[in-house]
């Protein structure tokens, strides 16, 4: 399941492992196909073009890490989602 996608369209995306050992097919930005194999464990892990470059079972951690990708990527991005100044649409963060 998506938790959280780059704003900018980067392949940069949180998933939430709810069916470990899933196989699925996934579309790049560029619209290339490829497939990734959710972990047998960890409840988060972070994709980055359609690699998994972490694993976590905490949120704090894999979003800190989804952050630090995203800014490698492009100077302004939201950071870790406060809900006070920042709504989810699909799957994106933008400001309220």
């Amino acid at each position: 399941m998506i938790v959280r996608r780059c704003a900018y369209d980067h392949d940069i995306v949180i998933h939430k492992n709810n069916k470990p050992n899933m196989v699925k097919t996934i579309e790049l930005s560029d619209g290339t196909l490829t497939t990734i194999t959710y972990p047998n464990a960890y409840n988060y892990f972070l994709v980055v073009d359609g690699e998994i470059v972490k694993k976590s079972n905490s949120f704090s951690t894999i979003e800190n890490a989804y952050v630090d990708k995203c800014a490698e990527m492009h100077d302004d991005g939201h950071g870790c989602i406060d809900i006070t100044k920042h709504k989810l649409v699909n799957n994106k963060v933008v400001g309220r």
